[in-house]
């Protein structure tokens, strides 16, 4: 066994402060919150190659003292604690003294600082934790720290480091996160030169959430506020249409600190549940203000998790206060609404009133549900671009070729999220006659098509109907078939674009669409911008965590595109395998949102077209992500199910 020794200080130093520092964006956190509670008025960071090379935090506030400045970068040396009394009741961001000594056990440090009370500032330089210049300096009133070349002597912890636009995306969102609880203050963001964000300063949250999340983001979120005895909520909450992938879009404040909660998030979820759909965030900004002493801060090396002495409760303030303001909302939807122009989403509408998404294409002519299927059939003869499908928001009439390529009334945007108007399921044709059919396929031969296949057979079935607006059920001669309406579509669309028959470039969007995304999410998206382009994206850099969509998918609704490039931007963090296989992962998104959802109505035609098409291709067997999407019972085992036979 080997013996027992007392580590060296340095080494000590260098373990303690991985609790502390784990890349860029702890250090913007740290240092932002000792500017914060050093009463400082105006913040500046500066950030270059990610904050690993260069970081500059430059604040207005009290200064430190000059017989000080060294005892700030002892460990656990704080300001903000003398008492053991004190630790139950704590109303300061940073109090354990482990920032600056934990910074500067990494990388290069220089402090400059100054107080009102003397004329001169002081200037201190460490390295890795030793002390390399001190002395006199002119500088204005606050305190500025310059941290250079971050884990220059932990080689072992660089290499974890992300890419240089990964690492400042991350100390983005640290940065943001401490501006928007702190609306009071005007902080500044510059990366690389360029000016990320800048706050205000007003003491307004919304000013805050609009300086770094966009006009589009602030615009659409709801205000809360409730008091539920010591406890108060305030802040904003996005309305139900308006979610995300992930939850990278909640923030908690606990007495202006932003924490990490599953109590806080589940409260949230939970009064959203029935709202939204599953596997979809809504976006939230929440500060809490309760008893210093009904909370523990200082149960996380990075006080980013805290302990509540009534939880119970908490949840129940949190859940209330998002429930009523959902539930306001839903009342003056209804009263902004203006008749025949606006519509409710499809996750507001009962089964009977959902219909089939279309398109009109580019001669006025709306397709059929069932023609998007022979198309997908005869692209593989024809080679034949289809015309750039355009959404129409009105009603559609008999005579809908005589109307132009688009239909759009006049809408405000922050007034309501409209979706496309229900559109009669009608075919401008009469259906041709079709021709004899082969032999139905078995189960046993799902096998997959061969390439030389030009055309997949005409199948004989008959559409009896379907189950829940979901399961189409039909007949052959020798049994019954039942088809999952969704995911063969999904698998249908996912074939057609991943093969590239269509022949058709992205489709150009009338109008460029900005999105709002989470910072690192947005960043995530242009690091693989070519990516995006191959499945059909064309993106650019809008600022403040929008990204401006000049192209999308053909098959894409244009109301869909923020939904699905929030979600591919949660799939860029979190995936890990080859381009190839993400590439692959993108389509599937793709073509999820694109296909026919379940609960919407077909009418009996274009179900007997989709069955055929879908029956006829033996690669519609699971949708992209394995789920089955037709299923076969034959006629023997009916009759044995029923105990006709035995």
């Amino acid at each position: 066994m080997a013996q027992i020794y007392q580590m060296s200080p340095q080494l000590a130093n260098l373990i303690a402060a991985g609790e502390v520092v784990e890349r860029p964006g702890s250090v913007v956190k740290e240092l932002l919150e000792n500017a914060v509670d050093a009463g400082a008025k105006h913040v500046t960071v500066e950030l270059r190659h990610g904050g690993i090379a260069y970081l500059r935090v430059t604040d207005d506030g009290s200064g430190i003292l000059p017989e000080d400045v060294r005892t700030a970068f002892l460990r656990h040396a704080t300001s903000k604690l003398r008492r053991e009394s004190e630790l139950s009741a704590i109303g300061t961001l940073g109090f354990r003294g482990e920032a600056l000594a934990a910074i500067a056990a990494v990388s290069r440090v220089d402090l400059f600082t100054r107080t009102r009370h003397y004329d001169a500032g002081v200037q201190i330089t460490i390295e890795g934790g030793k002390e390399t210049g001190y002395g006199e300096t002119g500088c204005p009133q606050g305190t500025t720290v310059v941290v250079r070349d971050l884990f220059f002597n932990v080689p072992a912890r660089a290499k974890f480091l992300k890419k240089d636009a990964t690492e400042a995306a991350y100390a983005e969102s640290a940065a943001a996160q401490i501006a928007i609880s702190h609306p009071q203050v005007a902080f500044r963001l510059i990366r690389d030169g360029r000016e990320i964000f800048s706050t205000p300063g007003d003491g307004k949250m919304r000013s805050a959430i609009y300086a770094c999340g966009g006009r589009d983001l602030a615009g659409s979120l709801l205000a809360i506020s409730g008091a539920f005895g010591e406890i108060t909520v305030s802040g904003f909450i996005s309305p139900a249409e308006v979610t995300r992938a992930t939850r990278a879009q909640q923030a908690f404040y606990i007495n202006g600190r932003y924490i990490h909660s599953r109590l806080l998030s589940a409260a949230v979820e939970e009064a959203y549940k029935g709202r939204i759909m599953t596997g979809r965030y809504p976006v939230c900004y929440l500060d809490l203000r309760l008893n210093l002493s009904a909370v523990d801060v200082n149960v996380h090396p990075a006080k980013l998790e805290v302990k509540f002495s009534r939880e119970k409760e908490v949840f129940s303030a949190v859940y209330q206060s998002v429930a009523a303001a959902l539930e306001a909302n839903g009342e003056l939807e209804e009263l902004r609404q203006k008749p025949n122009l606006l519509v409710p989403r499809e996750d507001h509408l009962t089964a009977g009133q959902q219909k089939m998404n279309l398109h009109v294409d580019g001669r006025g002519k709306v397709p059929t549900f069932a023609e998007t299927y022979q198309t997908a059939h005869a692209a593989v003869a024809q080679k034949q671009p289809a015309a750039m499908p355009y959404q129409t928001k009105s009603g559609a009439s008999p005579a809908m070729d005589k109307l132009p390529p688009l239909v759009e009334p006049v809408i405000d945007p922050m007034a309501f999220d409209p979706v496309k108007q229900e559109v009669p399921l009608a075919s401008a044709e009469e259906p041709k006659p079709a021709e004899t059919p082969a032999e139905p396929a078995r189960p046993a031969e799902f096998e997959p098509s061969k390439p030389e296949e030009a055309e997949p057979q005409t199948l004989q079935v008959r559409v009896l109907g379907e189950v829940f607006r979901t399961y189409v059920i039909a007949e052959d001669k020798d049994g019954l078939w039942l088809i999952d309406k969704h995911a063969a579509h999904e698998r249908m669309l996912f074939n057609r674009i991943k093969a590239g028959l269509d022949g058709q470039a992205p489709q150009l969007l009338l109008s460029p669409k900005t999105v709002t995304l989470s910072q690192v999410e947005k960043d995530a998206c242009l690091e693989h911008a070519e990516l995006l382009r191959q499945a059909g994206f064309g993106v650019e850099d809008f600022g403040r965590g929008a990204l401006l969509v000049r192209e999308a998918p053909m098959y894409l609704d244009e109301q869909d595109i923020p939904f699905v490039l929030s979600e591919i931007g949660a799939r860029l963090l979190s995936h890990r395998g080859a381009d190839n296989e993400l590439l692959d992962d993108l389509l599937k998104s793709i073509s999820c949102k694109a296909a026919v959802k379940a609960g919407m109505d077909t009418d009996a035609q274009e179900l007997q077209q989709f069955a055929e098409a879908v029956l006829a291709d033996s690669n519609v067997r699971n949708c992209p992500h394995g789920r089955p999407c037709v299923t076969y019972l034959s006629r023997y085992q009916l009759e044995k199910l029923f105990k006709r036979i035995l």
